[in-house]
């Protein structure tokens, strides 16, 4: 009979952070690749607080969740709507100490505030790409399909 292990999951927010007709991403020191930021929820913390939070860790700007349009939620006692990501999915990761998945929540935001100030610790490079940038090879196909699909819906 075949042992079949459990796949560790962990929760991550992620955030497209749009203006105008641009989307900015960050160089990922550890992965070395470019990504929107995000990372793991904290416990106790809400998805839509955690990327918020994300986001302005890593690169200093203050965001709002663009809300998907969605049907109206009446007041109910004890019940909060929580903004809804725009995509979700599960996402393999090689990591030397074993295989594990992120359940990547994904929002569309855009800057309210702040300045741009990198987490160098984490991040070698923070930019901007305009939708013809995104064309850019060093980008993945899901990252620039994402962030083009983004700029479309809310630049």
């Amino acid at each position: 009979m075949a042992v079949v292990m459990a796949v560790e999951r962990q929760f991550t927010a992620t955030g497209f952070v749009v203006d105008g007709d641009r989307t900015l991403l960050l160089f990922h020191k550890k992965l070395q690749m470019w990504l929107p930021p995000g990372g793991h929820i904290d416990p106790g913390e809400t998805p839509d607080a955690a990327v918020v939070r994300e986001i302005k860790e890593e690169t200093g700007l203050d965001v709002e969740i663009v809300p998907e349009v969605q049907a109206p939620f009446g007041p109910s006692a004890g019940v909060t709507a929580l903004e809804r990501p725009r995509i979700v999915q599960l996402e393999d990761i090689p990591d030397p100490k074993g295989f594990h998945q992120h359940i990547d929540l994904i929002y569309f935001c855009r800057p309210t505030g702040g300045r741009l100030n990198p987490a160098e610790a984490e991040l070698e490079q923070l930019r901007w790409f305009t939708y013809e940038e995104l064309a850019d090879t060093a980008i993945t196909d899901e990252v620039r399909d994402h962030a083009r699909h983004a700029i479309e819906e809310i630049g």
